[in-house]
């Protein structure tokens, strides 16, 4: 297996929309269906409109895609209260606080996708790890061009994804309740 990231807008750029789509609609995700639908239904619209940026990892050797990650920038506010006094002064580097409320305001790097191709045999597919290291080398990337040095995430209250999230130095700095699915979603940030 040879991972590639490669940027979406340059794939559209080679191959236009159509030629993309179709290399999208192999992608599955079984137990994450939110993330099969957004690489399927979402993420050359949010690329082109410029909301979020997904990159795509393929083998080099199959063209197959292993996986994929969406990026985009956002500000946050993260309450002091739940945070280490560690987690608080690395906080100030790249924040503002105000006073009046303990809240940290945080202009970041989100993760607003992650996820690897079920569609492919057991032995094809990149493991986690893998994925989030590559994931980490794009947000370097980017943090060298235009600064910044926290990266968030939201992730569903599940024991498998919070504890792959923690192996990754990501903290947990809050949660919240989304209406819209019903479901509890745990905040995770991480510095760089």
């Amino acid at each position: 297996m040879s991972p590639v990231v490669v940027n979406i807008l340059d794939l559209i750029d080679m191959g236009g929309n159509e030629v993309i789509e179709h290399k999208l609609a192999t992608f599955s995700s079984p137990k994450n269906p939110e993330i099969e639908d957004f690489i399927r239904n979402k993420a050359i619209r949010f690329a082109t409109g410029k909301l979020s940026i997904t990159y795509l990892v393929y083998d080099e050797d199959t063209g197959n895609i292993l996986g994929y990650f969406t990026l985009t920038h956002k500000s946050i506010i993260i309450t002091g209260e739940n945070l280490s006094a560690t987690s608080k002064k690395k906080l100030e580097r790249y924040s503002r606080m105000d006073v009046a409320t303990n809240n940290y305001m945080a202009s970041s790097f989100l993760l607003a996708q992650f996820g690897k191709n079920y569609a492919l045999a057991k032995k094809d597919r990149i493991s986690g790890a893998e994925l989030m290291e590559l994931t980490t080398g794009v947000l370097v990337n980017i943090q060298r061009q235009i600064g910044g040095g926290i990266v968030y995430l939201d992730c569903e209250d599940r024991e498998e994804l919070t504890s792959f999230y923690k192996r990754h130095n990501f903290k947990q700095f809050d949660n919240r309740y989304s209406t819209e699915d019903n479901q509890k979603y745990i905040q995770f940030m991480r510095f760089f």
